[in-house]
């Protein structure tokens, strides 16, 4: 028999962190997650309302997060989710409980009109909940010897960088880094209350770039080594090979990674031609649940990043339970989608068609069959797709 599913509260977040770092602890790495992710972890009933959980004889046994956030594309709000915090009693595994909850947050997600949900985990476990990885994460390996020889006029340190301290940070600085992250086509809504805290989830650094006259520049996220920057955003998308080349030249170690969106045109080509290793990879797992807004608005931002031809892609979605055709299409440089009484182009499952319609692989590498035999929507796809979807670490739950 199913037991209740409840939501946590204030009062249960001693239990709720035990049983979390417990599960997680367990399976190599000890976890702390009142100071791993301060962005989720506190006890207030605010937080603690994001948590679905099953308790029992009165012990929490199972629990699952569903953090709400606002992710906007092109200006345009979506309500999206993280879900995380997913933990069963080592004693209470194999009897369904995961399941109920993880059915307790779809259904939440459809009361809610929830456009679009993320997550990280084992692929094929959450794809039975309609998760699938996807998205374009592209990273790039400089170090100080490609920097010597191809770019010595930037191997140097014309900018500095300090630390800055989440707790101490001055509220203006603050908000012209907020405002520098806003600036990107694609952005996950960081109220300024909150907005350091997230950047230091994970660990991770926080360094501010300044520039020869002393005025900020742009700012960086990193692990405490410095090796990996999960996130550099700079004042203008011409200062990132700049930034990137100046933080490497002050690294003791010889290069770091930088993880890049796709929609930062510039800095992928300036990183391309001097990078050792440039690579691909999906941005996180993505369940999709409002293709008929998000699939347009993502359009438009493609279009406005490279030319794009006209053209109407009429996609059958088959979604578990409902049959739906949806014409894409982008006429007049307007991106629209609507349903359609008409037959589909392609007729798909919801985790083909995130992995056609978000990448990272082109669609001809997708669908190679359906597509060798419909050459112009073949044309017309590698044009459009993927879309450009990206998920920044310091918003991973």
């Amino acid at each position: 028999m199913a037991l209740d599913v409840v939501r946590l509260t204030a009062r249960d977040f001693p239990d709720a962190m035990d049983l979390m770092n417990m599960v997680f602890s367990m399976g190599g790495r000890p976890h702390h997650f009142q100071s791993l992710l301060p962005k989720l972890y506190q006890p207030e009933d605010s937080k603690m309302h994001a948590h679905f959980a099953i308790r029992r004889d009165g012990r929490l046994r199972a629990i699952i997060g569903h953090y709400p956030m606002t992710l906007s594309i092109g200006g345009q709000p979506f309500k999206a989710s993280g879900i995380g915090a997913v933990s069963t009693h080592p004693e209470d595994r194999k009897r369904g409980l995961m399941r109920q909850l993880m059915l307790a947050v779809l259904a939440e997600m459809e009361t809610e009109q929830i456009a679009l949900s993320v997550l990280g985990g084992q692929r094929q476990r959450y794809g039975y909940y309609g998760y699938e990885k996807a998205g374009t994460l592209l990273r790039f390996n400089v170090s100080k010897t490609n920097l010597r020889h191809a770019r010595p006029d930037l191997a140097g340190s014309r900018y500095r960088f300090s630390r800055l301290d989440p707790a101490e940070a001055d509220p203006q600085l603050v908000a012209r880094l907020q405002a520098w992250q806003q600036a990107q086509p694609i952005h996950v809504a960081r109220p300024q209350g909150s907005f350091m805290t997230i950047l230091s989830s994970w660990y991770a650094q926080i360094w501010l770039a300044r520039d020869p006259d002393g005025q900020p520049a742009g700012y960086l996220v990193c692990n405490e080594t410095g090796t990996g920057v999960s996130e550099l955003i700079p004042a203008h998308e011409t200062l990132y090979l700049p930034l990137a080349a100046a933080w490497v030249s002050q690294l003791a170690a010889g290069s770091a990674d930088f993880n890049v969106p796709p929609w930062s045109t510039a800095a992928i080509a300036d990183l391309g031609q001097i990078a050792e290793h440039e690579q691909f990879h999906p941005a996180y797992s993505l369940r999709i649940n409002d293709f008929e807004r998000l699939l347009p608005a993502l359009l438009q931002v493609k279009a406005g990043l490279q030319p794009i031809p006209d053209g109407v892609f009429r996609i059958g979605l088959d979604l578990e339970d409902k049959k739906t055709v949806y014409a894409l299409a982008y006429e007049a440089g307007q991106a629209t989608c609507r349903p359609v009484d008409e037959s589909a182009d392609l007729v798909l499952d919801r985790l083909t068609a995130t992995r056609l319609l978000f990448g990272p692989l082109p669609p001809a590498l997708i669908l190679p069959q359906q597509l060798t035999t419909k050459p112009a929507l073949a044309q017309l796809l590698a044009n459009w797709l993927p879309l450009p979807f990206y998920w920044p670490q310091p918003d991973e739950v």
